[in-house]
């Protein structure tokens, strides 16, 4: 399995942040859940990412 590039992965975290956002502005309820889940979940992956390489400790 080919290792997660970061720079890919906080774009979409980008990304996904401004789609939460404008459900937000149009009071999307639907949206709001699904986009704050998926953003939930990046940011977790994030972390991830990032306590394993080396140094992060």
């Amino acid at each position: 399995m080919d290792a997660i590039n970061e720079k890919d992965l906080d774009e979409v975290i980008a990304k996904t942040f401004n789609e939460l956002r404008t459900a937000v502005d149009t009071h999307s309820e639907k949206s709001i859940q699904m986009y704050s889940q998926a953003l939930r979940a990046l940011v977790e992956l994030r972390e991830q990412v990032t306590r394993g390489q080396p140094g992060a400790d």
